[in-house]
């Protein structure tokens, strides 16, 4: 096969081999987006050399074997091209199996019809050899196909563009400078192959395209060195920036977004998905501290809330300013710390502890009581025993007094009963044994121990509960229960006062009410009956207490499932109300909770 070489040839057999070189080796470079980069110009080199030789030849049957060889980068090109762009602005995503067939279908139906053209002349409907130039040159006259190949081939080069344009417009920096040089160096040969198709040609019939290939390697080579093309890739900025969790906001010198991920985008709102251009004023309204902050130019820290549909977010914001190579400040970087569940868990804490400190000082202070209530009787006790064995209490004066020192002792009796019972709920490993009882047993049982007390005060205990009252419990809680509000009620009646003892069903559960008819209570210690604070206050006859009962009456009942509550006028008297389960309606729910 015979060449006549010509300047064109030559020119474009050597512009081809730097394309070659070139591609090769950009092709050791890991990143996909690179590789097809190189794929790309290894293709636009087996175009370039190819139709090198095409102009070298002289004959038609050496002039249609180039042309099909060549048709393997004038196909194949758009295709990586668009593939490079797509993995170049990190939209790899989009590159589904049926994505790849539609990218490099055309390219090769186009590469079947050239190679078999002969038979059906789809693509080319006529082809000879031109003499009439300096050198013989191949004439075509193009075939339906051939309008088909075109309009693939910029189908694929503008949609390619459309996305270089597109992360031009969002690009910062290095970036933007970055797209740039890729659409300088895509623009010059694809706008010498627009030429070409509109009748613009050298001696009628050379295409400049392979030539304007030259220059893209000129400026890709210029990127390469000036701007560091590829060592810092879009692709890694959206896998890197748009995956991780806090939010990242990037302004220019203006105080405008020119960079946002989607985690900003999230917290932005509405105004996230179209925030690139537009100021933080906009974006961030009656943020005043934050404006000042980017406005003094200075590295800091500052929290602020937004409202994001029902919720308010917590936010911790980083403001770097960003420079130049010069020094200059070139912009601000923003980042964005969704701090809500930090910030609820530290007020969780808060709450906690100021609980805690609560509970301590309800323990010592109780602790404090108990112990003054237990000294007093046992100290009268001890001294009147002291003053009996000593022979100086006559026997009439002694059956005086046995009176007061049985009083003492119950007082005592009971405040240990409850002590003791408070000390097995600190501890771990409390057992709660429920079982169905009569709860008009268990009053019957528990109010003769009150008997004497309510007489000696002249008050009268009326059992008006109703036989079959049964609930679901834990007997002895509840007997506790009944034994602290009893004995509360007629410690505050007076005499001839009444306490009642009451019971009916409400939705299936029994309420238990003890009423008296003595002093009451005022709505402000009404209020911090069952509260953490320890209340308590003199019976009618200067009883003491602890306040150790009531809430000893709440932790039981609340453990068993129920309610207690509490209604009283002052000078009129209490009512005392608990809400216990029946085991129909108990068995589902403790069930899930035990």
């Amino acid at each position: 096969m015979a060449f006549e070489f010509n300047a064109y040839a030559v020119t474009l057999l050597l512009s081809g081999v730097v394309i070659l070189l070139f591609g090769l080796c950009l092709f050791d470079r890991v990143r996909s987006a690179v590789k097809w980069f190189s794929v790309m110009m290894l293709l636009t080199a087996v175009w370039a050399i190819t139709y090198a030789l095409e102009l070298a030849s002289s004959s038609l049957a050496a002039m249609l074997f180039w042309i099909r060889i060549e048709y393997l980068g004038i196909s194949l090109v758009p295709a990586a091209w668009l593939v490079f762009v797509l993995r170049h602005v990190g939209k790899d995503a989009w590159l589904t199996r049926r994505i790849w067939f539609l990218i490099f279908g055309f390219p090769c139906l186009t590469l079947l019809a050239v190679w078999t053209n002969s038979w059906h002349h789809l693509h080319y409907r006529e082809v000879s050899v031109d003499t009439s130039g300096p050198f013989p040159l191949l004439a075509i006259q193009p075939g339906p196909w051939y309008v088909v190949h075109t309009l693939s081939i910029y189908t694929l080069l503008g949609f390619g563009l459309y996305q270089l344009f597109n992360r031009l417009r969002q690009a910062d920096g290095v970036y933007r400078r970055q797209n740039l040089a890729i659409l300088a160096g895509a623009l010059i040969p694809w706008g010498s192959n627009l030429a070409y198709l509109l009748g613009f040609k050298l001696h009628r019939h050379i295409d400049l395209t392979p030539f304007a290939f030259l220059v893209t390697s000129m400026v890709v080579g210029f990127a390469l060195y000036r701007f560091k093309l590829f060592d810092l890739v879009p692709m890694a900025r959206e896998r890197v920036i748009e995956g991780i969790q806090e939010g990242m906001l990037v302004l220019d010198r203006d105080g405008r977004a020119v960079d946002v991920n989607a985690t900003m985008r999230g917290l932005l709102g509405p105004v996230g998905v179209s925030c690139i251009g537009r100021p933080i004023a906009a974006l961030m309204p009656d943020r005043s501290e934050l404006l000042a902050r980017i406005q003094d130019e200075k590295d800091g820290r500052l929290e602020m809330e937004i409202q994001r549909g029902s919720q308010m977010l917590s936010l911790e914001v980083a403001v770097t300013p960003l420079y130049d190579g010069g020094g200059r400040r070139s912009g601000t970087l923003l980042i964005f710390w969704d701090i809500t569940g930090r910030k609820a868990a530290a007020r969780q804490l808060e709450a906690q502890a100021l609980e805690l400190r609560e509970l301590n000082q309800m323990k010592t202070r109780m602790l404090s009581i108990i112990a003054h209530d237990l000294r007093s009787p046992l100290a009268g006790l001890t001294g009147m025993l002291q003053i009996a064995d000593a022979g100086m209490l006559s026997e009439p004066e002694f059956r005086n007094l046995i009176p007061m020192i049985t009083r003492s002792v119950d007082d005592a009796s009971a405040l240990l009963e409850n002590l003791l019972s408070w000390s097995r709920g600190q501890l771990e490993g409390e057992v709660i044994h429920r079982e169905r009882f009569d709860l008009k047993t268990l009053v019957e049982q528990d109010l003769p121990a009150f008997g004497k007390k309510a007489s000696d005060k002249g008050v009268q205990i009326e059992d008006r509960l109703a036989p079959g009252a049964w609930v679901y419990a834990d007997r002895n809680m509840i007997s506790l229960v009944v034994r602290n509000l009893v004995g509360n009620a007629v410690k505050f009646c007076r005499p001839t006062d009444r306490v009642t003892l009451e019971s009916w069903s409400v939705d299936g559960d029994l309420i238990l009410t003890v009423s008296d008819t003595g002093v009451g209570m005022t709505p402000e210690f009404l209020e911090r009956l069952f509260g953490f604070e320890m209340v308590s206050q003199l019976g009618t006859q200067r009883e003491r207490g602890t306040g150790l009962g009531l809430k000893l009456c709440r932790d039981f009942v609340l453990k068993n499932g129920g309610q207690i509550w509490a209604e009283s006028t002052p000078g009129k008297g209490s009512q005392f109300h608990v809400r216990l389960k029946t085991r129909a309606q108990e068995a589902a729910s403790l069930e899930s909770r035990t």
